[in-house]
This record gives structure tokens, C-alpha cells and sequence, in this order.
């Protein structure tokens, strides 16, 4: 059989019982920290213009069989799974794993699709599961840094995340499945340049809208090459930079887990994951509250070549750009103490000291990587150098708060829940109920218990 049709296979006949235990604590996570995320980006700029085009583009009298937003507004199921996809992306404070944002787009395509069939948390789960074990076995696949050519490998790999997501949902037969992720192969696209812009967390909503439009297209007859995937032709080659991708490799669907391997990386600040580790140094040196932030010369993070092309945005002009740029998460951190929701506005982002310091800040690029992940250097690390000569370097971080070997505590989650629940201006007796709702997804009895959200 061929990784596509193993995938289709895989999906159509997983159940809940199936699954480790480990691949259910972290699916729950998923849900947890994806609707906190989608919470505080109801209320971004990119997620009420995607509602105003949802609006001029909606048929009045039309199909509206789910509910967008944990119940604020109605749209057909493509359509909500693309709000709450743009929504839980809108402010980059998602979680991450293996170099992509899975939870993003598979939560909002599962809600929209759970609202269809009635599914329960159980049922969610499996779809999550599902869609997370067949991105990553694709994704595991090639060896190079698609980000360096350009590629954002969440918006090209994330509609057949979705689309296995969705199908396991809706109980799509094997052949069914095949061709929505063949499908799902051409909606494939995305590209770096749009980081910093509306379009990045669009790219999310895409790949949800995608995957669940190819499922229903695949219900309803269309077909797709059964090789879309691993084919000399399909997504895999012709999206690897040098042509390194592994289309023969047989998979281990059921028998080897990434989802217990790789985890969820869970970001304790609202900026690109690449930062994380810079910003848990610098809040963590000794003495940092006395220092003489005028007196600083020069602030000198020590990152990979690749984490400094993430974030190469030395000047950032407005929240969006800021969460992009190491100079502005070095910065920030030194300026405010933390690097929060409330640092990260337009107001803040003019502060005169924080500019001064954003203008100090000198990347120090590395060729150097983890052997256990091919993009972060062993460990990051800050030198702040000031007038007089005297330096100060942070400790050598190699895990950031909130990775998967050091995952955040209950209460940490929970406060990050609330933080952005009231950010977006959920009263917190609501959000109260939800987190503990979301934290016992396995019993969940009916989606629409999730659907308590007033805006």
C-alpha cells in the first residue's frame, strides 16, 4: 500500500480505545490551549474582517448547521471551521510541534465538523489524534527547512491535517479518505513573506476551510490520485527544497506514535515559538530589576541561523511585526518584565525606551543545531552588554517553558487560559466552567456543551 493509502486506512478505522493513553492527555491539551488561544483572537482586527467577509459572501436563507466562535455566530461548517481557524491563529499564541501549528487548524475543522454528527469528546479526540498522526508522518518525511525556501509549513501541510481530522469525524470510508487527502494536496500553499501580516493566521483558516470542503467533496463523488501525497509528482516532492523527501518509507500508522514523541510545545508568551527560549532567559537573570536599562550598549542573542530568519524583523512597526522579531522580544522582555498580550499592542510598541532598546539589539546567528531538532541551536542564550563594558549573559537555555520535555503546570495553563478568556472579553464565570470542561474532554457528552461563548 502507498502512505497515502495507509494513511486513508489508518484514519477510517481508528477508535478511541486505540489510542495510548499519552496521545489523549496531549489531544486534550490541544483543545485546551487552541480555545484559549481562539478566545483572545476573537477580538483581532483579522478575525472581524474575515466575519465581514463571511457576511457579503454568506447566502441568506442558506444552509447555517454549526455555530463559529463557541457559539457567538452561525455559518455553514467550512466556514466556521475557517473563523475559529483564524481566530485561534490570529495572535501566533497557539501551540506548536514538529516546526508546524497542528491544534490551530485540526480544533476549529473538529468543532465544526462535531456540530454535524453530535459527536462527543471521546470522538473528538480520535479526529484529533487522527489528523495529528498523519501530518506528522508527512511532515517527518522531509529532512530540510521548508521555511528557508519560503514554504510556511503549517499552511501547506495543514489542509491534510484537517482533512484526516474531519474524515474520522464523519466516518468516511478508506477509499472516501484517500481521495480527501488527495484533495487536500492541492490546496497546499503558504508562504513566509506573509508573516507579520493578516494573512498568517489566514493561512490557518485556509487549511481548515480546505480540509473539511475536501472531505465533503469526497463524500459526494469527486476523486483524487491515490499517490497525491508521495507520488514523483504529488505535494512532498515538489515542495522539497532539495528534493530530499522520503516517498518510499513505510509508515507505522497504529504500531509508532508521533503524537507521544513530539507532544505539543505550549507557548507561555504571545510570540513566534523561535523566540521562547530567548525571552525565558532573559526574564530568569539575576538582578535584572536593577539594571539601568539606559546604560545598556548592546543586546546580543545568540540563536540558530534559522530561528534568526524567523524572526528577522528588526524594526517592527506594529504587534503583528513584533511577535515576528527577535529585537523586539529581547527588548520587551528587559523593558516590561514580562512579554504578555498587554506588551504587545501599538501603544506599548511606541513606548521611547523599548525603541531604544529594540535599535541595541545585535543577532548573533549560529550554525549550529540540536540533534534531536533540526532548526533550534543546542541552547539560546543573551549577553547585555552596557557602556561601561561590564556584561551580563543569561543561563543557556535548551528547553523554553512550556516544551514538551518541560510543559507548563496546571495552574500555569489555567492562568494562560484566563489571561486570554479576559483579553478576550469572556466574562471569567464562563471561562471558569469551559476550562474545566475542556480538562475532562474525555467525557464530554455532546459538542455542544463547548458552545457557551457571548461576545
Amino acid at each position: 500500500m502507498t502512505l497515502q493509502a495507509d494513511a486513508a486506512a489508518f484514519v477510517s478505522t481508528l477508535t478511541f480505545d486505540d489510542l495510548p493513553q499519552d496521545a489523549v492527555r496531549v489531544a486534550t491539551l490541544g483543545f485546551t490551549d487552541t480555545i484559549a488561544a481562539l478566545l483572545a483572537g476573537r477580538v483581532e482586527s483579522v478575525t472581524y474582517a474575515t466575519e465581514k467577509y463571511l457576511a457579503q459572501t454568506t447566502t441568506p436563507g442558506g444552509p447555517v448547521v454549526t455555530r463559529a466562535l463557541l457559539g457567538a455566530s452561525e455559518y455553514q461548517a467550512e466556514h466556521s471551521a475557517l473563523l475559529d481557524a483564524v481566530a485561534a491563529h490570529a495572535l501566533d499564541y497557539d501551540d506548536y510541534a514538529f516546526a508546524n501549528h497542528p491544534s490551530s487548524i485540526m480544533v476549529p475543522a473538529i468543532l465544526a465538523a462535531a456540530q454535524i454528527v453530535g459527536a462527543d469528546g471521546p470522538a473528538m479526540i480520535t479526529a484529533y489524534v487522527a489528523g495529528y498522526e498523519v501530518w506528522a508522518e508527512v511532515m517527518a518525511r522531509e529532512p530540510d527547512h521548508l521555511h528557508s525556501k519560503g514554504w510556511h509549513p503549517t499552511a501547506t501541510f495543514g489542509p491534510l491535517g484537517a482533512a484526516a481530522a474531519v474524515a474520522s469525524l464523519l466516518g468516511l470510508s478508506a477509499t472516501e479518505t484517500s481521495h480527501a487527502l488527495g484533495l487536500a494536496t492541492s490546496y497546499g500553499g503558504g508562504v513566509m513573506e506573509n508573516f507579520g501580516s493578516m494573512t498568517k493566521p489566514y493561512h490557518a483558516g485556509r487549511a481548515a476551510e480546505a480540509g473539511m470542503r475536501c472531505c465533503f467533496l469526497a463524500q459526494s463523488g469527486m476523486t483524487a490520485s491515490p499517490t497525491a501525497i508521495e507520488g514523483p509528482k504529488g505535494l512532498l516532492a515538489a515542495l522539497s527544497p532539495d528534493r530530499n523527501a522520503d516517498l518510499t518509507r513505510k509508515a507505522k500508522f497504529g504500531t509508532f506514535w508521533h503524537i507521544g514523541k513530539s507532544g505539543l510545545n505550549i507557548k507561555k508568551y504571545p510570540t513566534i515559538g523561535a523566540s521562547q527560549r530567548i525571552i525565558d532567559g532573559i526574564l530568569g537573570l539575576s538582578g535584572r530589576g536593577d539594571f539601568d536599562l539606559d546604560a545598556i550598549k548592546a543586546i546580543r542573542p545568540r540563536v540558530s541561523e534559522k530561528y534568526a530568519m524567523l524572526m528577522n524583523n528588526p524594526d517592527p512597526n506594529s504587534a503583528s511585526e513584533a511577535k515576528f522579531s527577535l529585537a523586539y522580544a529581547c527588548a520587551a522582555a528587559l523593558r516590561f518584565g514580562t512579554v504578555s498580550l498587554a506588551t504587545l499592542s501599538d501603544e506599548t510598541l511606541a513606548d521611547p525606551l523599548l525603541r531604544t532598546l529594540i535599535a541595541k539589539v545585535e543577532v548573533d546567528a549560529v550554525n549550529e543545531y540540536d540533534p534531536d531538532y533540526t532548526i533550534p541551536a543546542p541552547y539560546d542564550m543573551t549577553t547585555v552588554v552596557f557602556n561601561d563594558c561590564t556584561e551580563v549573559q543569561t543561563e543557556k537555555v535548551r528547553r523554553a517553558t512550556g516544551h514538551t520535555d518541560l510543559p507548563l503546570t496546571s495552574e500555569q495553563l489555567e492562568a494562560k487560559f484566563m489571561d486570554c478568556s479576559r483579553f478576550g472579553r469572556l466574562e471569567d464565570i464562563l471561562a471558569v466552567e469551559l476550562f474545566a470542561k475542556l480538562q475532562s474532554l474525555p467525557e464530554l457528552i455532546n459538542i455542544n456543551d463547548l458552545m457557551v461563548v457571548q461576545r
